[in-house]
Parts: C-alpha cells; sequence; structure tokens
C-alpha cells in the first residue's frame, strides 16, 4: 500500500470514529433528558401519613331509582391516620327526589369521614339553588347564590349546615344572616338567626320600586314551592312605612321575582306620613306583587284595626278585610276596598268635640294624585253595600241611611258633598226637639269649609216624620243655617187635624212654622167640637193661594182665594186665618158665606141656605157665633139683610151640622123679606124695613126692628113705625111698640 492511500484511510477512519461517539454521546444525552422530565412530571413521593392518592373521587345517593345528590371532587387524598381524607374541588350537585332542582355546593377543600359520611369544609363556600328547568334554558340566570364558609355536608342524610354568617344574593334582592341548614331531602334551606333581606325591582326601565327591608329572626326557604319564611320577629319597612309581624313567607315566581307576601301573627302596620300618622293592624296580610316588581295590591284580613293622626285629628277603623290596589310601577295606592263589616270613627279635635261615624258592610275608597308627585289623596269613597253614617256634634245629632253611600272629597282632604241611593233615610235629633226623620230614594248632603253640613236634598218618594207631623213630596230640601225642609212636587203634609197639599211646602224645624205656596189645599180631618172648623161633622176643607201656619201658636193663614166648605158652610174670602189656640177664624176681603138655617117652629119643610157678603168676617167656634162687618148683605129664600155689621148664631143638634138659629144686625140696617103663605111664589109680597139693629129669630120666624126709627114698609099696605117693629115671615103680623110702651097689633090681609 501506497503511503497516500495509508494517509486517506487513516483520516477516514478517524471521521468514522468520531461520529461514532458524537452519535452514541447524543444517544446518552437524549436518555437523560428524557429521564429528567419523567423525574419531573412524575408524582412527589408518597409522605407516610397518605395511604393512597387518586386524580377523582365522586359518591351518589340514591332514592329508590333517583339521584338524589352526588359529590365529585378533581382529586382524593386518603390518609394513614383517623381514616379522613381530603377532597378538592368539590362539588355537591343535589337533583331531589323528583330530579327537579340543580342546586350546586362548591368550595376548593374539603375533608372526608368515609365512616360518618361528613365533609367538612372550613374555607369559602358557594351555594347555587337553581331548578332543573332553569338550569336547562337558563343556565345561571335565575339563581338563589348563597355565600358562607365552615360548611359541613352529612353524605349519609344529605344535610349541610354551618354556624357561620351567611350571604345570599337573588336577580330581584339580597341578605344575609347567620348560620344555615340545608336538608336535602326535605329541600328546605334554613338561616338560624339575625336574617336581613332587602327586595328590589324588576328594573325594565319603569320607575324602580322603592326597596322592602326585612328583618326575622330566622328564616326557611323551601326549594320546591320556591317559598321563603322569615321566623319572629319579623320585620318590613319600605319608605316610611314599617310592618311588624309573627311569621312572614315570601313566595317567588320561576323567575325568582317576589310574587306572594304573607304575614301572620298579628301583623302590624305603622306608615309616618306628610299629613299624618297611620297604624294598621290585622292577623294577616298578603302582598301580591307584579311581575315586573312593584306591589300589585296589599289585602289584610281577620280583625283589622287602624287609626289615622293629623294635628288634634284622628280617625279609626275596624273590618273583616282589606285589599289595597296599587298604582303601575310607583306603588302608591290607587284603591281600596274593605269589608266583612266596616266600622269607621272619624273625630277632628278642637273645641267642637264633634264625631262621625260610618257602619257598612263592604266600603271603597279611591285616590287621585296629591300636591307632589309621591302623594296620593282620597278622592272618593262609597259603600258597597247598605250604610249608615251619623255626624255628632256639640248641638245636633244626623244619622244617614241607605242601600248605598258615597262622598267627593277635595285637595284639602274635606268631603263637599255626601250622596245617598236607594232607601235613603236622615234622623235629625237636636236637644229639646222631636226627632226628624225624612226618607227618600236618592239624597245630596253639602258640606260647607268647617265640615259641618249646609243642605240636604232628598228626591224620590219623599216622607217626612216628625211626632205626629208627617209629610210626602217628591224632593225635599233642607238648610241647616234657616232649619227649614223644603218640599216640591205633590207636597202633602199632615198631622192628627190636618192635611195640607200643595206644589211647594216650606216646614220650619224649630218653630213650628208652615209655608205653602201655588195652590194649597187644606183637610181639616178632625171634627172635634172644641176646634176651629165646627160648623158641620164632616171634616173641612181650605183652598188657597198661600198658606202661613204656626203649629205654636196655633195659627194657620190662607191667602190669595180662600175657600173654606165643611158640610153645608162654605167661606170665601181674600185670606182666611185659623186660630187654633184661641178658637177663632178670621176671613177678610170680599168675604162671601153659605151656611144653613135651622128648622123653624112653623111647619115647613123647605131647606133654608143663608149667603152674606161682607169686608170681615170673625167666627167663634167657642161662641158659635160670626161676626160679619163693613157693608154686610145677607140673603136667603126668606128674606135679605144689609148693615154694617152683622153677627151670626149657630147650635147644632146631636152629631149634626151648625145651623143657624139667630141673626143680629147693626148699624143701618135694611131687612128685605117676603110674607105669606106663599112668599117665595109669584103672589107674594115684600115688606121692608129699616133700623138702627135688627134681630132674627129662627125658630119663630120674626124680624125684630129697633133703634133709630124703625120702620116698615108694605107695598100694598103702606108703612108702619114704632120704638120696636117684630114682623113675622110666615104671615102677615107685625108687632109694634110705641114710644109710650103700649103695642099695637096691625094685620094686613094679603089681595089675592
Amino acid at each position: 500500500m501506497r503511503r497516500s492511500q495509508a494517509e486517506r484511510y487513516a483520516q477516514w477512519a478517524l471521521r468514522t470514529a468520531i461520529m461514532l461517539v458524537v452519535v452514541v454521546a447524543g444517544v446518552y444525552a437524549y436518555r437523560s433528558w428524557l429521564a429528567r422530565q419523567v423525574r419531573k412530571e412524575a408524582p412527589p413521593p408518597v409522605p407516610v401519613t397518605v395511604q393512597q392518592q387518586s386524580t377523582g373521587f365522586s359518591f351518589s345517593q340514591k332514592i329508590q331509582d333517583r339521584t338524589l345528590f352526588t359529590i365529585r371532587a378533581s382529586r382524593h387524598i386518603q390518609f394513614t391516620a383517623g381514616g379522613k381524607s381530603k377532597l378538592e374541588e368539590v362539588w355537591i350537585t343535589i337533583y331531589g327526589r323528583q330530579g327537579q332542582r340543580f342546586d350546586n355546593l362548591h368550595t376548593r377543600e374539603c375533608t372526608y369521614e368515609p365512616e360518618s359520611g361528613r365533609i367538612n369544609c372550613a374555607g369559602e363556600v358557594e351555594i347555587d339553588l337553581e331548578s332543573a328547568e332553569e338550569a336547562q334554558q337558563h343556565r345561571g340566570e335565575r339563581v338563589i347564590h348563597v355565600s358562607t364558609t365552615n360548611v359541613s355536608f352529612n353524605r349519609n342524610t344529605g344535610e349541610a349546615t354551618t354556624e357561620s354568617p351567611v350571604v345570599f344574593r337573588f336577580p330581584y334582592g339580597q341578605g344575609r344572616g347567620v348560620g344555615l341548614t340545608y336538608n336535602t331531602a326535605e329541600a328546605v334551606v334554613r338561616l338560624h338567626r339575625d336574617v336581613e333581606m332587602t327586595l328590589t325591582s324588576a328594573g325594565t326601565g319603569r320607575k324602580p320600586m322603592e326597596p322592602i327591608a326585612l328583618t326575622g329572626g330566622g328564616m326557611e326557604y323551601h326549594r320546591d314551592s320556591r317559598t321563603m319564611r322569615l321566623l319572629p320577629p319579623v320585620r318590613v319597612r319600605q319608605g316610611t312605612r314599617e310592618v311588624t309581624a309573627g311569621t312572614l313567607a315570601l313566595e317567588f315566581s320561576p323567575d325568582l321575582h317576589a310574587q306572594r307576601l304573607v304575614a301572620g301573627g298579628s301583623t302590624k302596620l305603622v306608615a309616618a306620613e306628610p299629613r299624618g300618622r297611620l297604624n294598621v293592624s290585622a292577623e294577616e296580610s298578603v302582598v301580591l306583587f307584579h311581575p315586573d316588581g312593584w306591589i300589585d295590591r296589599v289585602i289584610a284580613s281577620k280583625n283589622v284595626t287602624g287609626n289615622w293622626k293629623a294635628g288634634a285629628g284622628e280617625d279609626s277603623f275596624t273590618a273583616g278585610q282589606l285589599e289595597l290596589e296599587m298604582e303601575p310601577t310607583n306603588n302608591l295606592p290607587r284603591q281600596l276596598t274593605s269589608g266583612g263589616g266596616v266600622h269607621v270613627v272619624s273625630r277632628p279635635g278642637g273645641a267642637a268635640r264633634a264625631q262621625r261615624t260610618l257602619d257598612t258592610a263592604s266600603l271603597r275608597l279611591t285616590f287621585a294624585p296629591g300636591a307632589r308627585p309621591d302623594q296620593r289623596r282620597v278622592q272618593r269613597g262609597e259603600s258597597l253595600a247598605p250604610a249608615s253614617f251619623e255626624m255628632v256634634s256639640a248641638d245636633e245629632t244626623m244619622s244617614v241611611r241607605s242601600d248605598r253611600l258615597a262622598a267627593e272629597f277635595d285637595e284639602r282632604n274635606q268631603a263637599p258633598r255626601l250622596t245617598g241611593t236607594g232607601g235613603a233615610e236622615i234622623e235629625r235629633r237636636i236637644a229639646n226637639r222631636s226627632p226628624q226623620v225624612i226618607r227618600s230614594r236618592e239624597f245630596t248632603m253639602r258640606f260647607g269649609q268647617a265640615g259641618a253640613w249646609t243642605e240636604l236634598v232628598q228626591n224620590g218618594d219623599v216622607r217626612y216624620r216628625e211626632d205626629a207631623r208627617t209629610a210626602e213630596a217628591q224632593q225635599a230640601r233642607t238648610i241647616r243655617a234657616a232649619d227649614t225642609v223644603t218640599l216640591t212636587g205633590n207636597a202633602v203634609v199632615a198631622d192628627a187635624l190636618t192635611r195640607t197639599t200643595a206644589p211647594t211646602i216650606t216646614i220650619g224645624l224649630h218653630n213650628g212654622e208652615i209655608r205653602a205656596e201655588g195652590g194649597v189645599r187644606t183637610s181639616y180631618l178632625a171634627t172635634e167640637r172644641n176646634g176651629v172648623t165646627n160648623l158641620a161633622p164632616q171634616p173641612a176643607h181650605i183652598s188657597a193661594d198661600t198658606l202661613a201656619a204656626n203649629s205654636g201658636t196655633g195659627s194657620a193663614f190662607y191667602s190669595g182665594y180662600a175657600r173654606l166648605w165643611q158640610g153645608d158652610a162654605v167661606i170665601e174670602a181674600a185670606t182666611i186665618e185659623l186660630n187654633r189656640n184661641l178658637r177663632r177664624m178670621d176671613a177678610r176681603g170680599g168675604v162671601r158665606a153659605l151656611f144653613p138655617q135651622a128648622t123653624t117652629s112653623v111647619a115647613n119643610t123647605e131647606r133654608v141656605l143663608w149667603r152674606v157678603q161682607a169686608a170681615t168676617l170673625a167666627y167663634w167656634s167657642a161662641e158659635q157665633r160670626a161676626r160679619f162687618e163693613e157693608n154686610v148683605e145677607a140673603e136667603s129664600s126668606k128674606g135679605r139683610i144689609h148693615a154694617r155689621t152683622m153677627d151670626l148664631f149657630f147650635s147644632a143638634p146631636e152629631g149634626g151640622a151648625q145651623q143657624l138659629t139667630r141673626a143680629t144686625a147693626t148699624g143701618g140696617v135694611t131687612v128685605w123679606s117676603r110674607s105669606g103663605p106663599a112668599a117665595s111664589g109669584p103672589g107674594a109680597s115684600e115688606r121692608r124695613g129699616t133700623a138702627e139693629r135688627a134681630e132674627y129669630a129662627v125658630a119663630e120666624g120674626k124680624f125684630v126692628l129697633s133703634g133709630g126709627q124703625p120702620t116698615l114698609f108694605d107695598a100694598a099696605r103702606g108703612t108702619t113705625t114704632g120704638r120696636q117693629l117684630t114682623f113675622f115671615l110666615a104671615d102677615d103680623r107685625i108687632l109694634v111698640e110705641s114710644e109710650e110702651g103700649s103695642r099695637t097689633l096691625t094685620k094686613h090681609r094679603i089681595e089675592k
């Protein structure tokens, strides 16, 4: 081999050796690196206290074929001493007996005691309460989230407990408490004490609800029914309103919005408003929430009582139930309905010591905007059942009863008007006066600014009663200041003795005055002999344009074409006045009267009526005497008398009518008579006598003329004079008494 070839072979061998060394070194280096990586990723050496480690842990509790809950952990470390284990990244998912829940308890680390089944989580624990349906459709949106520490979970009983502080929140509220127990079998979460909770609105863009703060001695949340119960003592506050109760149950909707709140165990509400203070108590109260979060209505039931204090005044009420309907979005009252027997007492305070009382089976109040946007005032109050309303003041008591009562209120919370419909009855009582009662189909009562009633108007079938006095009309108007009631529309006023009708009748309630207008007619029903109108046993009737009467003085003054008739007796005049106390009747202005004459002793069956005209008439029923004055004219079928004054005397047979028995005329008397058996026939002769005085005796059928120069003129026999002349109607006899006292009898024969 040549030298050059040997050198080349040596170089190639060297390079090959070097390459083999590099390859071998690389293989050893890679294996060394790989060993280090394996050692790095390998678990640490097992301590002497650890028996076993695993990368996962799972346990499920089943009832029949359903899983009640499942415990999962990402790592399970079992210790050699004490039989305990450590669980990391622990999740406890609770499904419930029917699989309707998907509650999750999560924490980073817990200790596990396999023998007792207890899992103790010392750190922070998060609990999410969620239904299975919501978890599928709205995962994490409708959850009650609970945070606490030091939770112990018993695998065997499925119960989680802690005595640490608890904080919870849900979409429309949040709260806190101390101590927690979650019984997965009963699906009940309990907070042990010191519970505080706040409810808020849904936040839909409308005006948010003022937060509601609740506190209680403890709390229970029933998962399946979504009901949260606060245990006593319970207190609820919203703004200036505060409620205390023995127990409280809050029901949630599926989206965990407050849906219904029920407070029981003697519920009490206190509301401090700008205008006063309200207190309400009931055995049970219910608050219903709108889906958007505000309070929709409040219902209080069972022995509801309350009072409202404003200044010196106070209003109190009792009812079986109250239902308050709220306005949308703003939690201000819109309508209040009460039932179960409502009793309201209002005392305005002050020196007047007035009181108003309302009783009805059901009452409704409607509210309207107040002085400020956040205020409401009562606009209208109305009974939904028959009601009674009583107003008591220092000098008067007014009682109102009606099928329906309604009152309108102004901005000052005063009621200017009260109305009643359907069977209204008003009773007014004043000291030392008889009660006054007026019934009607409906009424309207108006009030002044001081709150006292001023006017009462009643319509439809009005009936009035005061002692023996009654009245009827279509409408009645009572004025308190004037103390009068005016009846219109076929008005009728009656008592034991009289009955008066007129289009309009006004009764003075304090003085007994009665005024009637527009065509008056009065019937004196009693025919007592001691009355004013005792002219016949039948009732007396009087008609006129107007009447002014007074029960105190016993007078009744009829004016405007007044006319009285009783039996055969008739009196007409411009005015007729009756005075019951004096038993006297006076007629004035164009008096015309008609009276029956008593039967004479002479056999005569002719019925005789006397017609009298004069300027005035006075009749005294006790004396059975009537006096006519000023240009008196009296005429009958027997004759005629003219005089300045004439007195008529009457008597009545037992049970019969008053009959004229005697007449006396004075002052320029002229007497005309027809003599002879046919005095009323065509052949009768007329006689005329004059004197200052004339007397007519019905029983004897004679006239006696006296005073002045009595003169009797007979067209056929001439003139006879004397100090006193007596002539008889039945025949032509004349008795003449001379100046010396001698008497002369003159007999005239009537020529045929």
